[in-house]
């Protein structure tokens, strides 16, 4: 009988601990349940021996254990915690096979020389997990209910491991791995998942018809235990499959929904999606009290969303995420807002310099369904910051998640500029952070709002407040907005394309583009048109039309840099490209096809 609850809202005594089979889909669905526990949250070791080194006041602060960890008592190092185990299980015969192959295919495994030279027969008798053989997932189940098996017969071992999986919060099935992912979600209340990773996947599989029956009929046979499992686990499956359904049903559905539920007949993943979402939402805001009005969300916290890729861990920039592999990923910020107060929303991108041009100037936003443009704060050296508006009319006082959807118009390899990097994941743009807040705040809770402390920042500022006079335009990013709130901006591209501005301001960056628009057309056009440098530091250069200002020299201390950076910048890019093609043709030329002609 089934002793856990069909839900569970994680407290903070609790640890999530996923005990990972190996070729259960571990490697992918690790990903994906670290993505609902902050970085501080997950404990860094996967393995038995790394587990064992990692101090026991360190291990009472994480919430998330996964990985092979089926060789430590867990309990005995976490004393106090409620464990709340999940896993996935595979039909047996798939999993001996997959295995097998596997070890073969990587020489860093430790079973790699043991195995190398066995046929899959051999393979489905040897390397045992004691008593109970080949059937280890059944030894690693029933591990996590009594950690010593010493004594009991492979009989015994089975049904304590049964006996185990009625305690588990959740069983998933690789079998049914878009199927599970919904119901860990429904579970545990999380944003529903749909899975776009494959992580540790073999690029083809060997199907059971190459294989010869007899040797079916070995790995069935030292097995048996694992089957046995494996259908009460799929028993277990459906019933609180079929119990979700129906709750989602009667809980959200509509009444024909309701009045036509079968539970035996399956609901479209989109909708199934739909309604998962509203149970997310409602538990959300149940298990959350939300009373701040602004929100400041770095991809070091959990997830609330879709459509990402796992995190980047780089050693000297925050933490990260991708979009991909679609073209939508969605963000939810929980944000207490009023019925009166427009807000503001900003985003840092970065690796900008190695996205393709049309991908990065494609990035909009939706918010609660409503477009909201996004302006260029800033671009600078592989960075960008945007910011967005949006209108009180678009946001909902009694729903206090802002529903964020970020949008491209394609996604690319994330290898596409070096070759030799095996890393093929299809990405769009990278996030570092997204933060709202109320826009009669935007002063003193911008991004960039340090930035207007800087002397060089304050200087240009005053510069342009005490020449401008009120019916002349400036051209420059958004950000001057803020501080000069009574001038007229237009973006650089408007001023490509209609001219209309007498002043420009240029931020002595090391980009080519300030988001799509070329830093040399524009400083082409401002010769073109008769603009001068009239004011220049050591971050900003200022052009005017004004004749009645002194200009500067284009050899000055200030004003040479901005274009000589520029030159170098341009050389590099085409170099670059070069390189890239070159070892492209390299990598092609050197190719298993290649060398077999």
């Amino acid at each position: 009988m089934r002793q856990f609850p069909p839900q569970h809202n994680l407290t903070e005594s609790d640890v999530l601990y996923f005990s990972h089979i190996p070729k259960t889909a571990g490697m992918t669905f690790r990903t994906i349940v670290e993505d609902y526990f902050s970085v501080e949250e997950i404990c860094p070791a996967t393995l038995n021996a790394q587990l064992a080194k990692i101090p026991f006041e360190e291990l009472q602060k994480y919430r998330l254990l996964r990985g092979h960890l089926g060789f430590i008592n867990i309990p005995e190092l976490i004393p106090g915690k409620n464990i709340v185990n999940v896993t996935f299980l595979r039909e047996p015969v798939a999993r001996v096979i997959s295995h097998y192959e596997y070890i073969r295919r990587m020489p860093g495994d430790p079973h790699y020389e043991a195995v190398k030279d066995m046929t899959l027969e051999e393979f489905a008798q040897k390397l045992t997990a004691g008593k109970v053989r080949k059937n280890i997932q059944t030894y690693h189940i029933a591990k996590t209910h009594r950690f010593k098996l010493d004594g009991l017969s492979p009989t015994e071992i089975l049904e304590l491991a049964k006996e185990s999986l009625d305690r588990f919060a959740f069983v998933g099935l690789v079998e049914r791995f878009q199927d599970s992912l919904f119901l860990l979600s429904y579970i545990f209340g999380w944003k529903p998942i749909i899975n776009t990773r494959k992580e540790n996947a073999a690029k083809a599989k060997k199907s059971l018809e190459e294989i010869p029956a007899s040797t079916l009929e070995v790995i069935k046979e030292n097995t048996q235990l694992d089957q046995a499992l494996y259908q009460d686990a799929k028993e277990i499956f459906e019933i609180r499959f079929s119990e979700m359904l129906r709750t989602l049903v009667e809980k959200y559905g509509t009444p024909d929904e309701l009045k036509s539920f079968d539970p035996q007949q399956p609901i479209a993943t989109e909708r199934l999606f739909t309604l998962l979402d509203k149970h997310y939402q409602q538990r959300y805001i149940e298990s959350h009290n939300i009373t701040a009005n602004s929100y400041t969300y770095d991809f070091s916290q959990s997830l609330r969303g879709a459509g990402w890729q796992r995190r980047e861990y780089p050693k000297d920039i925050p933490i990260y995420r991708w979009t991909g592999p679609s073209t939508a990923s969605t963000l939810d910020l929980p944000v207490r807002v009023d019925k009166d107060t427009d807000f503001v929303i900003e985003l840092r991108l970065i690796c900008i310099q190695v996205v393709p041009l049309d991908i990065l100037d494609s990035l909009w936003l939706e918010v609660n369904g409503h477009p909201v443009k996004l302006h260029i704060l800033l671009s600078d050296q592989g960075t960008q910051f945007r910011q967005g508006f949006i209108p009180a009319k678009v946001l909902d006082p009694n729903h206090p998640l802002i529903e964020c959807t970020f949008r491209v118009n394609r996604v690319s390899p994330l290898n596409a500029n070096n070759p030799r990097d095996p890393d093929k994941r299809q990405v769009g743009v990278a996030f570092t952070f997204v933060q709202a807040f109320p826009a009669n705040v935007l002063r003193q809770c911008s991004t960039l709002a340090p930035f207007f402390k800087c002397p060089k920042w304050i200087e240009a500022i005053d510069f342009l407040r005490e020449q401008m006079k009120p019916e002349e335009t400036l051209a420059s990013s958004i950000v001057f907005k803020s501080q000069l709130p009574a001038t007229e901006i237009c973006e650089y591209d408007s001023f490509l394309t209609k001219g209309e501005a007498q002043w420009l301001i240029l931020h002595k960056g090391k980009d080519v583009f300030l988001g799509s628009v070329p830093v040399g057309l524009i400083l082409f056009k401002l010769m073109m048109r008769g603009f001068s440098p009239v004011f220049a530091n050591e971050v900003f250069v200022i052009f005017s039309t004004r004749k009645d200002l002194p200009p500067l020299r284009y050899t000055s201390q200030h004003v040479k840099p901005l274009y000589v950076d520029y030159l170098k910048q341009s050389i590099k890019t085409p170099l670059k490209f070069i390189h890239h093609e070159y070892l492209k043709a390299k990598a092609e030329k050197t190719s298993p096809s290649q060398l077999n002609r």
